[in-house]
């Protein structure tokens, strides 16, 4: 009894629903097809990043546009600025049109290179500018 109730929920659920963001386009004796339209904004980037070192810290800030877009942002981490690995991960908030993030760190006795790769939504990425931070000695 229970897989038929099951069944006809189903059933119900596949005439019946429509995506609202969907057009309906039926040929007679045919299953309803959906047209569906996208609307694509910008694509969200980093438009300033910038570090420096402030009591005994790595000091890293950046600012997105399009910030609702934004899901994550892995801050990559090199002693050379061509092999990176990830050394934080910094999620993004829903707020609307620009957002400032910061990632701080121990700073150490040697010169290193950072940058941020973003994560849409849409798990798009795109890589901010390498910056290089290094001692005061």
């Amino acid at each position: 009894m229970i897989k038929y109730s099951l069944f006809f929920t189903l059933l119900a659920l596949r005439l019946f629903y429509q995506p609202s963001n969907a057009q309906e386009t039926i040929a007679p004796f045919a299953s309803p097809t959906y047209a569906y339209t996208s609307t694509v904004k910008n694509l969200p980037s980093v438009i300033n990043f910038n570090g420096n070192i402030t009591n005994n810290r790595v000091l890293l800030q950046w600012q997105v546009n399009e910030n609702e877009a934004a899901d994550q942002f892995e801050i990559e981490k090199s002693t050379d600025g061509k092999n990176f690995s990830l050394a934080a991960l910094v999620f993004g908030t829903d707020k609307p049109e620009t957002d400032n993030y910061w990632f701080y760190e121990k700073a150490k006795q040697k010169k290193f290179y950072y940058r941020v790769k973003m994560i849409t939504k849409s798990k798009n990425s795109s890589y901010s500018s390498i910056i290089e931070i290094k001692p005061n000695s």
